[in-house]
C-alpha cells in the first residue's frame, strides 16, 4: 500500500522511514532551541528519524516553519505543537502543575452561580485560560515525537533529570 492512497491508522498502512537530514541541519536546530538533542535521539534522526515510521500516526520530525521549529507529522491535518527555544529549554516539571490543574478543574465556572451572562462568560474565560496555561506548562522542556490521535502525543524530555525520557502527554 502506498502512503498516497492510505492514511495513518488504515489497515496495512506503512511508510518507509528515512534519515532526517544532514548533521548541519541538526546543529542549526540545537542552536535555535538552545539545548542539544539527547544523543540517542540525535542518532535516531540521522539514521531513520525523518518521519513516516510508526508508532501511532507516525513520527513527527523537526522542521523550520513560520520562523520557529515545529515537529510535523505525515497524515496530520494540523502541525504539532510549536517547539520554540523558550519552550524547549524551560525546566521539565510535568508533575508539579498536575495537582494545581486537578484543583482548578474542579473550580469550573457554572452559569447558575452568576447573575449575568457577561459575568459568567468572563469567569469561564478566566478559568479556561488558567486550565490551558497549566496544561501547557506540563509540556515545557519537551519536544513532540508522535501524534497518538485524539489530541494525545508522545514527547521527549529535553531538560533536567528526566532528559531523554519519553513522556506520554496526559
Amino acid at each position: 500500500m502506498s502512503e498516497e492512497n492510505h492514511k495513518p491508522g488504515d489497515s496495512g498502512w506503512a511508510v518507509r522511514s528515512h534519515p532526517y537530514g544532514p548533521p548541519g541541519q541538526l546543529r542549526a536546530l540545537e542552536s535555535d532551541l538552545g539545548v542539544g538533542l539527547p544523543e540517542q535521539y540525535r542518532s535516531f534522526l540521522l539514521q531513520v528519524g525523518g518521519g513516516g515510521a510508526d508508532p501511532d500516526y507516525g513520527l513527527m520530525s523537526p522542521a523550520l516553519d513560520n520562523g520557529g521549529w515545529q515537529w510535523l507529522g505525515i497524515g496530520l491535518a494540523f502541525p504539532g505543537q510549536p517547539t520554540t527555544a523558550a519552550f524547549a529549554e524551560r525546566p521539565f516539571v510535568a508533575e508539579a502543575p498536575q495537582s494545581e490543574l486537578a484543583t482548578v478543574e474542579t473550580q469550573e465556572a457554572k452559569r447558575d452561580a452568576f447573575t449575568s451572562d457577561d459575568a459568567f462568560r468572563r469567569a469561564y474565560a478566566a478559568w479556561d485560560a488558567r486550565c490551558e496555561e497549566l496544561f501547557d506548562s506540563q509540556e515545557a522542556g519537551a519536544v513532540f515525537l508522535s501524534e497518538q490521535g485524539c489530541g494525545y502525543a508522545s514527547l521527549m524530555v529535553m531538560t533536567g533529570p528526566h532528559r531523554g525520557a519519553i513522556w506520554e502527554d496526559p
